[in-house]
């Protein structure tokens, strides 16, 4: 096996050491198997072709790039030869894609906000990459799924005043509090538009008020208020993620419409959602993280790894609250809304 061609967009290439080397944090994906690799890492991207050896071999490779092994290491347990490890090492340090941590006391506020919004465009990609909106997409899976869909996003978009404020009341630096309550009246209350869409797919308002939201989502919205209580900058660097991008919006909201006439539903039920999204871009509440960094200025570099860590995890969470829509919608068996279990039902 062979180091991978890879085409860059915008090469660099810092100083990395090799005795124990570490991929930069990245994302892949192909549209079949004989179709190129995408690496994608920030908001830059690069083509992986192979010429020898297999995808399995590079993705098990790629594995074993954390740090935490040497390049003997890592030929042994890919079961590839040591050159070939050193190869590709070797390509990944010239492309400036190994990981390259130097002493830092703290990052200037501009740069960590250009970052975060960079891996939060790759983050933000890869969740949009899930099988639940390619199967909404293409029509394949059930059209109850694309009502749980919004029936979930009913109960997170209602859990914004509980976050939001758990941050306002767990806010460790007091300048930043009047931003927070701002961004709280603004998010207030619009999970009412969720609830019409909801009417017109044909759900009595009881029956929405009172569903039990399924586990994936209890896990999304309590992953979201520990962040809020642990660290302020945390949760305003995590509404770079969840927050619309107007770039997005349009192939958003086309995708949306697409989906609800796919799964039987009228297009209308997908305009008070489209309208949510809209009233954040015109917010301009994906940008709450460079006010805040205006503010603060320089941010301490303890403060911004515990951030990335948090918007790492806060990304599986999204990953695991789409795995619990497709799981729990597309059973036939399941009460839809999901009903609370109470004693009689023992």
């Amino acid at each position: 096996m062979t180091a991978p061609a890879i085409e860059r967009v915008e090469p660099t290439a810092p100083d990395a050491a090799l005795d124990h080397p570490r991929l930069r944090h990245c994302t892949f994906k192909w549209t079949s198997e004989d179709s190129p690799m995408l690496m994608i890492i920030g908001k830059e991207y690069f083509e992986i072709t192979e010429e020898f050896g297999t995808r399995d071999q590079f993705l098990t490779i790629k594995r074993y790039l954390d740090g935490r092994h040497t390049i003997a290491q890592i030929a042994e347990r890919a079961r590839v030869d040591e050159e070939s490890v050193r190869a590709i090492v070797e390509t990944f340090r010239e492309m400036g894609l190994l990981h390259d941590p130097r002493p830092i006391d703290s990052v200037p506020g501009d740069v960590y906000a250009a970052q975060i919004a960079a891996s939060c465009d790759m983050w933000g990609r890869q969740i949009g990459y899930h099988n639940l909106f390619s199967g909404l997409d293409d029509g394949t899976l059930r059209g109850e799924v694309f009502l749980g869909m919004i029936l979930e996003t009913y109960h997170y978009v209602k859990s914004a005043s509980k976050h939001i404020a758990t941050a306002i009341a767990h806010c460790d630096d007091e300048r930043l509090v009047p931003l927070l309550s701002k961004y709280f009246t603004e998010e207030y209350n619009h999970a009412t538009m969720l609830v019409h869409a909801l009417k017109k797919m044909g759900l009595p308002k009881e029956q929405i008020v009172n569903a039990h939201p399924v586990i994936g989502t209890w896990s999304l919205i309590n992953n979201l208020c520990e962040i809020a209580r642990q660290d302020t900058l945390s949760y305003i660097a995590c509404t770079t993620l969840f927050e619309a991008r107007a770039d997005d919006f349009e192939a958003g909201a086309e995708s949306l419409r697409r989906a609800a006439r796919l799964a039987g539903y009228p297009e209308e039920c997908a305009e008070p959602l489209i309208a949510h999204m809209r009233i954040d871009v015109e917010a301009g509440h994906v940008g709450l993280l460079e006010e805040a960094l205006e503010i603060i200025g320089s941010v301490p570099a303890e403060k911004a790894h515990k951030a990335v860590n948090n918007l790492h995890d806060l990304k599986h969470s999204y990953d695991q609250f789409h795995d619990q829509i497709i799981q729990y919608y597309s059973d036939i068996a399941n009460y839809i809304p999901r009903l609370k279990v109470d004693y009689f039902s023992l």
